[in-house]
């Protein structure tokens, strides 16, 4: 798993303190113990990490501590991090396949994440047990040296699932193999032409987000095959309703794909690429709760000229987020005339892609 988590860390809140004896500024309130948590649930997923960072106070430049790990992070041991499951109030089977279990403890770890405004070295909790795809999971982390306890729950999201409406559906696959199945091959040849991908949503979800992610090989002199992907990402679509059973449709049009492709292949290309091969298309669709739904809307920026914003928390006595979501995926065969399309047509030709035969074309206009 690829840690892009958004830093949820907060400065603690600086209290102006005025005495009408003194003209003295405090400008620094006794410290209150609060954490930081960055939580998403998925029990597609084979690990589940729970994010918990110190919410600290200094006198100091706040930039310069937040670079120090042992400012923002717990010591091993430190916490005791758990989760356990309920259905309808009551204390259930938290883990699958194990049913003894009715408590997960995480355990800690630490990991290297992308370098910015604090420090690269986090500390995860993390457990592999395996989620149910219903029901509540509560979250409870407990200080082991002050006794301090947070808290939160979070209803689990399970994924879309694989419908005869799931699919392009103005796109029909000729020539088909006979005996394959119907959406079975996409031809995306006419970039003007509208597409769409339809599918039912899933109860506890409140959007959806579809990427289309294509596959490919790089060929290099050295006979060496390298496999690749590019991602684009469609249009976020939200249910009207939380109860599931809501047809949802996301439009698109390939010329934002071919564009996308040729920028990106061209800034990314090896010097010594002979070719490329056409592999397949997939469809991602990842569902969200409402609650990390609420985060993100109250997270993004400001196009105000008044930039306060609230702060969304949904952690008791804490700050951050704890929610769920869900991933569904799909692959589809690429059809022998989109292949070739892009194998023939300027300026996807450029990018050196086989034919549909496997050979190098010699066409390209």
């Amino acid at each position: 798993m690829q840690f892009k988590f958004k830093s949820l860390l907060f400065l603690a809140i600086i209290t102006l303190v005025f005495n009408s004896c003194k003209n003295k500024l405090d400008i620094l309130a006794p410290y209150k113990e609060s954490v930081s948590v960055y939580a998403l649930l998925n029990p597609q997923e084979r690990i589940q990490y729970v994010r918990v960072n110190r919410i600290f106070l200094g006198e100091g430049d706040a930039y310069a501590m937040a670079q120090v790990s042992d400012s923002i992070n717990y010591k091993s041991g430190e916490l005791t991090v758990t989760l356990q499951r309920f259905t309808n109030g009551i204390s259930d089977l938290t883990t699958v396949g194990n049913p003894t279990k009715k408590t997960i403890y995480l355990t800690d770890t630490v990991v290297q994440t992308q370098s910015g405004a604090f420090n690269s070295t986090q500390r995860l909790y993390i457990t592999k047990d395996k989620l149910f795809t219903n029901g509540e999971y509560r979250l409870n982390i407990v200080n082991n040296i002050t006794g301090k306890e947070f808290s939160s729950a979070a209803t689990i999201i399970d994924s879309v699932k694989p419908t005869l409406g799931f699919a392009p559906l103005d796109s029909y696959y000729y020539p088909r193999p006979i005996g394959s199945p119907l959406f079975q091959y996409l031809d995306y040849a006419i970039p003007t032409a509208p597409r769409s991908i339809r599918f039912y949503s899933v109860p506890n979800a409140r959007d959806y987000q579809v990427i289309m992610r294509f596959h490919y090989f790089d060929s290099l002199q050295t006979t060496v095959k390298v496999a690749k992907y590019m991602d684009l990402d469609l249009s976020v679509v939200s249910a009207q309703e939380l109860t599931g059973g809501e047809l949802l449709t996301v439009n698109f049009y390939m010329s934002a794909f071919y564009s996308k492709l040729v920028s990106e292949l061209n800034a990314n290309a090896p010097s010594n690429l002979l070719f490329r091969k056409a592999i397949k298309m997939d469809f991602i669709i990842t569902a969200i709760g409402q609650e990390f739904s609420d985060f993100l809307k109250i997270s993004a920026p400001s196009t105000s000229v008044a930039q306060d914003k609230p702060v969304y928390t949904n952690i008791n006595g804490g700050f951050g987020i704890f929610s769920s979501r869900s991933r569904y995926h799909i692959s589809k065969h690429m059809s022998n005339n989109l292949i070739d399309y892009m194998a023939t047509t300027k300026p996807m030709c450029d990018l050196r892609f086989l034919n549909a035969l496997g050979n190098p074309s010699s066409i390209c206009n």
